[in-house]
């Protein structure tokens, strides 16, 4: 990637010039590196069916599609350029334990995902346009839904230690945890219904004014050990700059045992659609989400699962709902949350649907790989 190409990529950092060429370098000494610990690639058992990924596009979505089927495939790929994208994406434990090169397997049978390619083959096709497919009853009907995900990064290694807890903290209530910084989420519009999703800058900022006596700002780790002593009934982690996840005051590890321990968790949109991977996060735990996002998901959310909300009126509602429901009905609605997550956005649930999927001639699965997806989605 040239110089120019490599500042576009760091927009809303607000690096000083000097920072970015200092970024720059850095960049271009890990890919030197990378690519040497591509080339050592080379020495695996290949005993299980091979997954051809071709030329990786660097799709958001690949970490969950090889957590959800390591114990079936193996994943091949094409060696150029793309390589390192990939090799990025997984890390490199999973790069070395789970993919192979192509010119390595180049007489044994492979399975082809085609990613984003039009074109007449038995291998499995992939259409990023998912909002264009959940939105129409009857396209969502014929073709298998990869279900959302998590932030990427959690599957390489994190995931296994996330573990819902019994019964949470019922005295934290809410639970949102983010980036606001305003160039980036204060210009969000959804065309398709703008007043049903208002950015995540305005839903802050009224959650702040209309509950600014029940909430605990985590700003730092001193804050998080106090935060529980506090009797506040919502926890607020905001950033006003973007940064690395692994420089967020929340680890990976804090951030779900206090997902965990939160009985609701703030649905707030991403920078450019209304899904945001802190929704799945917190379903997985249980927090029951406070959500305008329920025609997104597949199945949809419903009021037994979900606080829905189509407005920043109902939305004000809804927390106000949040924080008086009984311990009674909350276990109720968690226990479906987990239901719904292991039924229908684990990846276990999702290899399932993947091996009989092989079993049918029509062979599609819709992706979502945010920017991308709505992009397709705005040009249609």
């Amino acid at each position: 990637m040239k110089f120019n190409k490599f500042k576009q990529t760091l927009n809303y950092k607000d690096y000083s010039n000097f920072k970015i060429i200092v970024r720059y370098f850095e960049y271009i000494v890990k890919n030197l590196i990378i690519n040497f610990l591509i080339k050592l690639n080379i020495f695996k058992k290949k005993n299980k069916q091979i997954l051809n990924l071709g030329s990786f596009k660097d799709n958001r979505f690949i970490n969950y599609l090889i957590f959800s089927l390591h114990k079936d495939f193996i994943f091949s790929y094409d060696e150029d350029d793309n390589t390192k994208q990939l090799f990025k994406r997984i890390g490199l434990f999973n790069f070395y334990k789970l993919t192979v090169p192509n010119n390595m397997v180049k007489n044994q049978n492979k399975l082809n995902i085609l990613i984003d390619i039009q074109k007449d083959t038995p291998d499995v096709m992939v259409d990023l346009n998912y909002f264009k497919n959940i939105y129409d009853e009857n396209l969502k009907k014929e073709n298998l839904i990869m279900p959302y995900y998590m932030y990427p990064r959690i599957y390489k290694a994190h995931y296994k230690k996330i573990r819902p807890k019994l019964f949470p903290n019922f005295n934290l209530r809410l639970f949102f945890s983010g980036s606001i910084h305003k160039e980036a989420y204060g210009n969000f519009v959804w065309k398709k219904n703008p007043k049903k999703f208002p950015s995540r800058i305005e839903i802050i900022n009224s959650v702040i004014k209309e509950f600014k006596n029940e909430i605990f700002f985590i700003k730092s780790k001193n804050d998080l050990k106090l935060s529980f002593a506090s009797n506040k009934k919502i926890f607020l982690c905001l950033h006003e700059k973007m940064i690395k996840k692994q420089s967020y005051t929340l680890s990976f590890e804090e951030n779900f045992e206090i997902l965990s321990s939160s009985c609701f968790i703030l649905n707030c949109p991403g920078v450019v659609m209304p899904l945001c991977h802190h929704l799945i996060e917190g379903m997985k735990v249980g927090s029951i989400p406070i959500t305008n996002c329920e025609d997104l998901l597949s199945p949809k959310l419903t009021n037994e699962n979900s606080l829905l909300f189509s407005n920043l009126d109902t939305l004000l509602e809804k927390i106000n709902e949040s924080l008086t429901m009984s311990k009674d009905e909350i276990l109720f609605k968690r226990s479906n949350v987990l239901n719904y997550y292991n039924d229908n956005l684990s990846p276990e649930s999702f290899r399932l649907n993947f091996l009989n999927l092989m079993n049918k001639k029509n062979k599609k699965i819709i992706c979502c790989d945010d920017d991308r997806s709505v992009e397709k989605f705005i040009d249609c």
